[in-house]
């Protein structure tokens, strides 16, 4: 089982730290308590072998060789029980000579398999009877023989064993036994310490009002949580901006709506007062015409809203053929030109134009550029021409041969509510802005241009480079 099935994101940062710090700080401390025991452990064996090793120095001193170079031991008494004297392990030796011959001490102690000299002592593990023994070979040089006879001094493991489970206990056991509550504790407090900058920020939020939409900062924020703060920053200016655009829209179709409800109840109360039928009529065709503008007004709003950056959540992106797209829009509005006498016409692609958009809005967009040039730029006997062009850039123009667009009006007729000075009645300042805004919802722009000389405007729409067209 891996530790996520245990620990998961909804218990906290401190439990999933503490989760995958503990394991690995008692591993290391495991392995590191094991190899501190097995080092002190070898140098207690290096001190009990060195204790083996002068023994068997003092013993071969007592090694003396008769003309026939035949090893003799001439060990006192005294001397002997010296040797043996361990208050806890019994100690045993062997002196035996080249061939193999004991001269002294146990016959059955055994030899080592390789030969020991003075230089080069060796130390083996062995058996005495049942007792298991730590044996020390040390060589005696006599002449040009380098291992004339040889010492073995042997001892049984009773202090080693003493003092290996000594070691265990307090070198390994014991740490093993406190250390994992003494780490959880460093590390609770310390973990503890290390999330106090987070729920300082956390206090901080929670005491802002809900209009309060400013950056946190990097203030008291440390290295690793700013790319979290700094999320948090980007969301807050965009809800920020969105909040924005709902408010302004909000008092805007308050301001917008008054008018037109307040001319459908003077003509709704006009339609009361009337006495007989003829005088009912003209206030009844007043009351259509204002509530006709009413409901344009609302539709326009709404779409406004939706163009808007706070409305991306309704917007529906995918791949459309535009060049259709176009194409449907000015057949749709071919009768009202027809009535109006004005020829309205489509140039562009014939093959597809294929882009990322929302279908409803750019529909949107077409409409009100195509109904702005009917109502202030179309003439009767003239024309309206819409282009589609998607080399080196996708353009949408819509182009009309009426008075055109003062230069001083160029750049605010995009403004909301704004109309130009002598247009004609029945519109409501809406239509362009629109258009501005869905071309920006599609990372494009719109800007108003003269025609010619002699008047005529062109609404020219540039669409993003995100909008790559894909010819099929």
């Amino acid at each position: 089982m891996t530790a996520n099935r245990f620990i998961t994101a909804r218990d906290g940062l401190r439990a999933q730290l503490l989760w995958w710090l503990v394991p690995p700080v008692l591993v290391v401390v495991l392995v590191s308590s094991f190899i501190s025991y097995t080092i002190a452990l070898r140098y207690a064996n290096d001190a009990y072998d060195q204790g083996l090793f002068n023994a068997a120095k003092d013993l071969a001193e007592q090694v003396r060789f008769d003309p026939d170079g035949k090893p003799i031991l001439e060990l006192p008494r005294a001397a002997e029980e010296m040797i043996r004297s361990d208050p806890v392990d019994q100690i045993f030796y062997r002196v035996f000579s080249a061939a193999g011959d004991t001269i002294a001490g146990r016959s059955d102690l055994p030899a080592p398999r390789t030969p020991a000299s003075a230089e080069q002592p060796v130390y083996y593990d062995a058996m005495v009877g049942n007792a298991p023994v730590r044996v020390c070979a040390y060589g005696v040089v006599h002449g040009s023989t380098s291992a004339a006879a040889t010492i073995l001094i042997a001892e049984t493991l009773i202090k080693r064993n003493t003092l290996s489970k000594r070691l265990l206990v307090s070198d390994f056991l014991a740490p093993m036994a406190a250390l994992p509550m003494v780490i959880a504790v460093i590390l609770w407090f310390g973990i503890r310490r290390g999330l106090t900058p987070l729920q300082r920020l956390a206090s901080r939020l929670a005491k802002r009002g809900w209009g309060d939409l400013s950056a946190i900062g990097d203030h008291e924020v440390p290295q690793e949580v700013r790319p979290l703060t700094h999320a948090i920053d980007d969301l807050m200016q965009r809800l920020a901006a969105a909040l924005s655009a709902q408010q302004r829209f909000i008092s805007e179709a308050a301001h917008q709506l008054r008018t037109p409800l307040a001319g459908l109840t003077a003509q709704a109360e006009r339609a009361l007062l009337a006495q007989d039928i003829e005088t009912v009529k003209p206030a009844l065709a007043q009351l259509q015409v204002a509530s006709r503008r009413a409901t344009r007004l609302v539709n326009q709003l709404l779409t406004l809203a939706r163009a808007e950056p706070g409305g991306d959540s309704a917007r529906d992106f995918h791949p459309l053929d535009l060049a259709g797209l176009v194409q449907r829009t000015c057949m749709e509005w071919v009768p009202e030109a027809l009535e109006k006498d004005v020829d309205l016409g489509f140039v562009g692609e014939s093959a597809h134009v294929m882009v990322d958009g929302d279908e409803l809005l750019l529909t949107e967009m077409l409409n009100n550029l195509i109904d702005n040039a009917l109502r202030y730029g179309a003439r009767p006997g003239g024309s309206i021409t819409v282009r589609l062009t998607s080399a080196p850039t996708i353009e949408i123009t819509v182009e009309d041969d009426g008075p055109g667009i003062p230069e001083e009006e160029r750049a605010r007729v995009f403004e909301r509510f704004h109309r130009v000075p002598g247009s004609a009645p029945g519109g409501c300042g809406l239509g362009l802005a629109i258009v501005q805004e869905i071309a920006r919802a599609h990372g494009g722009e719109v800007s108003a241009l003269p025609k010619g000389p002699n008047g005529g405007a062109v609404m020219r729409v540039v669409l993003g480079q995100s909008l790559t067209p894909a010819r099929i």
